[in-house]
């Protein structure tokens, strides 16, 4: 019991015990993986040689890309099959040659004659025209005149355009035997691996480079396989570094194939959780606040009211009348940031001490604060 005068001294406050529903949380370790589908391995289409990219000639592993840059130009390469080819191939390629000249032939044969049956129907237009201007032809004769030139010219035009089109033909075929291919980039990502370099030779299905998109990473999360009927698997968690809790990331549940690990006996809980500022990395290890779904309602005192003595043993002081305060044991069964959820405590409405409670203890045991 204390005297009114050392009550105020030691300034001592009480609260009352309170029953609230408190969000129950369980802090678990994960691990930042890569999202199925956010990594790919590109290869090299067919067999060639590899010659860098103005656009990709700084590229290393470690930086980023934007969607269509091109990587690599890729010079094919004829495969032994196509350098030698067979009789049969010999003939039929003979064959599509002399087709191909034969019909250049015809096409420049047409043009040919076409241009001269223009020149011959522009010149019988202009004497038409003379005899009409000098009143001895008619009207009738320039008009067929002006006829056979239109004619002759549409088909001009049109043996000249078949003409051209065999030429283009030509050339496509010849440059595409040896024109390069690009190799680009499917999506903007990080470079995680670079396998190849300018001037090597490749061949077909070879990895040339390997691209990872960390817009978005999972948060993997082994949980013994009991506690899972207790866990609120819809809800969101929080995610942070080790060490740094205070800055949490949000990230939401997601849809993932079933992976479990039998040496730990845990099943594995995926979140997604955005990183456009590149804060988590692969395979980095992370703190997890995952909800519980078993909230239930507790007794609850403030934090600064429990105290505990060289046995790790929980106490509180509560006040049984004017100036009289009395050391009771308390179980905690675990704390938020200010307050202590009990197990086994004080009826609700018992006050307890807050502030001097650290007082009363040196008071009753003979020691200071």
């Amino acid at each position: 019991m204390l005297t009114a005068k050392a009550e105020q001294r030691l300034q001592i406050s009480t609260v009352p015990v309170e029953r609230k529903t408190l969000p129950r949380v369980l802090r678990v370790g994960g691990m930042i993986v890569v999202p199925d589908g956010a990594r790919i391995a590109v290869t090299a289409p067919v067999t060639g040689t590899l010659r860098v990219s103005a656009s990709a000639a700084s590229a290393a592993a470690g930086s980023t890309v934007e969607q269509g840059s091109v990587m690599y130009q890729l010079q094919p390469l004829l495969s032994p099959e196509r350098e030698i080819p067979t009789a049969a191939e010999r003939v039929a390629m003979a064959s599509a040659r002399a087709d191909l000249v034969a019909a250049g032939i015809v096409a420049d044969g047409d043009a040919r004659q076409s241009k001269a049956e223009l020149d011959a129907a522009q010149i019988a237009l202009g004497r038409a025209q003379t005899l009409l201007a000098e009143r001895v032809g008619s009207q009738r004769d320039v008009d067929d005149a002006v006829a056979r030139t239109q004619v002759a010219m549409k088909a001009l035009e049109a043996a000249t355009e078949r003409s051209q089109l065999l030429q283009q033909l030509t050339l496509d075929v010849e440059q595409k035997a040896t024109a390069a291919i690009p190799i680009i980039a499917p999506f903007s990502g990080v470079l995680q691996t670079m396998l190849s370099s300018p001037g090597q030779a490749v061949s077909a299905g070879d990895v040339l480079f390997e691209l990872v998109n960390l817009q978005q990473v999972w948060v993997r999360v082994g949980m013994y396989p009991g506690r899972l009927a207790v866990i609120d698997r819809e809800s969101p968690v929080q995610v942070s570094e080790l060490g740094n809790a205070e800055d949490a990331a949000t990230a939401v549940p997601v849809t993932a194939p079933p992976t479990a690990d039998p040496l730990s006996a845990s099943v594995d809980l995926y979140y997604a959780v955005s990183n456009e500022d590149r804060r988590f990395h692969p395979n980095e290890r992370v703190e997890v606040v995952v909800p519980l779904s078993t909230d239930e309602e507790t007794l609850v005192i403030p934090r600064a009211s429990v105290l505990r003595d060289i046995h790790g043993t929980a106490w509180v002081y509560v006040r049984r009348a004017e100036q009289t305060f009395e050391r009771q044991r308390v179980e905690v069964q675990f704390t938020t940031a200010d307050l202590s959820v009990l197990s086994r405590g004080p009826a609700p409405g018992t006050e307890v001490v807050v502030d001097g409670a650290a007082e009363l203890f040196g008071t009753e045991f003979g020691a200071g604060k």
